[in-house]
Formats: C-alpha cells, structure tokens, sequence
C-alpha cells in the first residue's frame, strides 16, 4: 500500500476531513493529529508541524504540502501575522529537508495569493477589517485599473474618498503584509524551478479580475513565462479544494492512470460564465483542474473515463433578481442535461457532478430533478458546498479516487455527506436556523453557541427534517447523524454521518 503524507490548509473539515472521507483506494494517508493545527485566528505551532513532517515523511510515495500552514499556521493566519521574511523563509526551508530525507517521493506544494474581500467584516481577516475592509479592496481594484490606465472619472473621485478612508497605519500593515506574501511565494517557487518539488499550485482565494489578487497573480505569472513552468505549475482561483486536486493527482500517478475527462455544461453559455469570487470563464478554471489532478480533458464522451457534468446557466444571480429567469430557465435546459448524464451512465461512464449554478449551496431545482429520476445515488461524485472552484475540484477528487479504487461504500458514504451539506443545509437549513432561532438566543450567522452546542443540535434536527422530507430515499440510507458548527458560525456545517447497513 502506498503511503501520502498531507499537511492542509487547515483544520476545517473541508480541509482536514474531506481527505480521509474520500473513497479509498491503494494509499494510505496520514495527517498530522488534530491538536497540531491551529483554530481559526490561532496559528498552528509551525516548528511542531515542520518536526512531525520530518518524522513522517520516510517511506512516503507523496506528499501534499500546505506550505501556508508550514510558514504561517493555516490559511488565516497567513493574513494576521506579523514575521518577517528571514524567519518565513526559515519555515519554508523545511521543503529542502524533506526532499533530501526522501529524493524519490512525489511532492506536491500548494501556497495561496493573500485574499481582498470586498466587504467590511473581520471574522477571517484583521480586526480593522471591519471598519474599511470594502474600502481596502476599492483600494487594490483602483490602483490596478490606475496602472492599466482604465481608472474612469467616476472611478478616480471614489479613489481620493477611499485614500481618505483607510488611516495611513491599516494600508502601511495591509499591503506590508500582501508584499511579504508574494515574496515567500516568489521564494518559493524556486523550490519547483530547481526540481526541490515536482508540481506547485498558486491558488487564488476570492479572486477578482481587478485588484490586489489580480496584480499579485501578474507577478508570479512573470516568473512563470519566465521559467517555461506551465505544466510544473498552476494558478486558477481555488483555496479549501486544492488539498484534494493534489490527493487526486497523487494517486492518479501512483496508480499508473490518466483519468479522460469530458466536460457537459448544462447551458451552451455556461463555459464563459466568470463565477463569484473568481476572475476568468469558468471553462479555463476547469481546464486548470483537471491538468492539476493529473487528468487529460477529452472532447468526445466515447473516449472518456468521466464526465465532469457541470450545472450553470448563463450567470449567477438570486432569484430576486430579473435576470435569473433569463439565466436559469431560458438559457439553461436542465432536462437535456439529466437526461445527458443517464445517458453516460448507461454507457457505463463515472459521472461527477459540479453544482455551481450557485454560490455556497446546491441547486435545489436540479437536484429534486436528479432525485425524481432516481439517479442521485448512481452518480458517482458531487458538490456544490462553496465557490464554484471549491465544488468542482471536490467532485474531480472524488470521480479520480473512486477511478482508483472502486470503493462503493466509501463513496456512497460520501455521496450522503455532500447532499446533506450541500443540498440539505447549504441553500435551506443555514438560513432557516439563522433567521428562526439565532435572533432569539441572542446569536447571529458569525457567532453559534460553540462548535458543538444547541445551534448544531438545531442544525441536526432541521436537517434531518429537510432530508426526511424532500430527500427521502437518501434519509433513509443514514443511521446516524451528528452535526457540528467549525469555527463557531454558521457558515459551513462539520457533517458525521454513518450508513446502514445492508441497505
């Protein structure tokens, strides 16, 4: 068997958990102890996770390396600290020793460009965050159109409101830090140059096409072109899936396969769509996860191993909004697009399923459309838990795992994870409980009673509720189910559920 050392991104479950529940195959992965990650703000013990590293990485086949937890303890932090770049480098160095105590391992890195949300709240960035974080990514979105030479009139008058916005110590620590940032990335990306690491991945976290993301992304770019790397690297905008690409791409070559992937979109205009909190068509994003899970995109479904069936319209809007009948009803045929992955299925095709025609949540008329047609539990892969990036490159995973190792019950238990998170609580409990019952516990959508108290016990018994109700086919294959709320909010639901047996 073969043996995949993981450090990642953090101890979310998407993170940390996703991992081990996909469908095994001929590997064995070993994470560090839960204990050894960080929470949320508070960093991991870098020193301590280098050591374990260190410890492990004798007879490994692969390793997938977060090097934002390595140098900064997880994906948050990576935005609070205050190092300077000797001793950043120092962290990362732990690279070098790892490949000299293992020259033969397939390495894999990852490493994020540093986010710019385009809202005021700190629950993920720094505390001033709050008070001007819209004015901070007006800020970078300004200084970038000023540089293409695009800044309007309209533009250039909110430019001098928004100097006046940020006090002079926020913007010296804010772009301080992004500066220190690229510099461990350009650092590192050595470590690929010089054959240290044979793949590395620069996601983009809530990328944007214009704004600090954007013109840190130029950057890397330049070393890139500039060192022939494009097939020893990738930047497309991802964070919480990356972990999961590489896991796929370890076993993929470790088994000796090339998984052939066909991509069907549910919308002809659906390829060109730039999703939320990305910055280019989705079709090219695509492209970037199946080269980066070790795949090879075909254009014909008799030649492919799996098809990528990706549910988009021709935009993202709410249902409020006029153009969602437009983009969801008329320049989208959801019926064509079922009944095109029944048609794959009987033609004995793996079928993953990216459901992205929203952001943060499945897609409720198509799944009730899947349900109606029984084939929720014959394809093989899904999601649709966060960004569109975040859901397609779990559902590639889980398609190239199953690929691997033909693990049915392993990938029916996962399958049962997806749609009560992503179908169940996702688009329907989340908002339900934050409405019904936060307001009068004295509690809102950033502050639960803890990762485990009343807040998830509600969470559990509305989802249980919903599931029942709409989904009874897949309620019925759950014996038990346990719900927990990670870092403390309602934005994402820690699901523990087991499957009966028998069934």
């Amino acid at each position: 068997m073969k043996k995949i050392v993981m450090l990642p991104l953090d101890e979310r479950p998407c993170n940390f958990d996703f991992p081990q529940m996909m469908p095994k195959a001929d590997y064995q992965l070993v994470l560090p102890p839960k204990e050894y990650m960080g929470d949320k703000k508070i960093p991991a013990d870098t020193d301590r996770l280098a050591g374990w590293l260190l410890e492990n990485i004798e007879g490994a086949d692969a390793c997938i390396l977060s090097m934002d937890t390595l140098i900064y303890g997880g994906i948050v932090p990576s935005r609070l600290h205050h190092e300077e770049l000797p001793e950043l480098f120092r962290r990362a160095a732990t690279v070098e020793a790892l490949r000299k105590k293992n020259p033969t391992m397939q390495f894999y890195v990852f490493q994020l460009i540093m986010r710019c949300p385009d809202y005021s709240l700190s629950d993920e960035e720094p505390d001033y965050y709050d008070l001007c974080g819209r004015e901070l990514h007006l800020y970078g979105r300004y200084t970038h159109k000023e540089k293409l030479g695009i800044l309007t009139e309209e533009d250039k008058a909110d430019f001098e409101r928004v100097k006046k916005a940020i006090p002079p110590d926020v913007l010296a620590d804010f772009i301080g830090r992004r500066e220190k940032n690229r510099a461990v990335i350009m650092h590192d990306l050595e470590y690929v140059r010089n054959g240290t690491v044979d793949y590395f991945i620069v996601p983009q976290d809530d990328a944007a096409v214009y704004g600090f993301t954007t013109m840190d992304q130029a950057e890397v770019r330049k070393f890139l072109k500039a060192n022939s790397l494009h097939l020893k690297t990738a930047m497309y905008p991802s964070a919480d899936d990356t972990g999961l690409i590489l896991l796929g791409r370890a076993v993929a070559k470790l088994g000796g396969i090339t998984p052939k992937i066909y991509v069907k979109y549910a919308s002809s205009k659906a390829a060109a769509v730039v999703p939320w909190f990305e910055d280019r068509v989705l079709d090219e994003t695509i492209k970037y996860h199946i080269m980066a899970v070790g795949g090879q995109r075909v254009y014909s479904l008799p030649e492919a191993d799996i098809l990528l069936a990706i549910n988009q319209g021709s935009g993202m809007w709410y249902p409020d909004q006029a153009e969602y009948s437009t983009a969801y009803d008329i320049e989208r045929n959801l019926g064509e697009f079922v009944s095109y992955i029944e048609y794959a299925l009987r033609e004995g095709k793996l079928v993953a399923v990216g459901d992205v025609a929203f952001c943060n949540g499945g897609d409720e008329e198509f799944v009730r459309l899947m349900h109606a047609e029984g084939i929720m539990l014959k394809i093989h892969a899904y999601a649709g838990w966060n960004t569109s990036s975040n859901s397609i490159g779990t559902t590639v995973c889980q398609a190239v795992l199953y690929m691997a190792g033909r693990d049915d019950e392993g990938n029916r238990s996962f399958l049962l994870h997806r749609y009560y998170e992503d179908v169940g609580y996702m688009p329907y409990v989340k908002q339900y409980v934050t409405d019904t019952y936060l307001p009068g516990m004295g509690l809102d959508y950033f502050h639960a009673d803890g990762k485990d108290g009343k807040v998830a016990q509600i969470v559990r018994e509305e989802m249980d509720k919903y599931m029942a109700e709409h989904y009874p086919d897949i309620h019925a294959l759950v014996d038990t189910l346990k719900v927990e709320m990670p870092w403390r909010r309602m934005f994402e639901a820690d699901v523990k559920l087991t499957v009966k047996k028998g069934v």
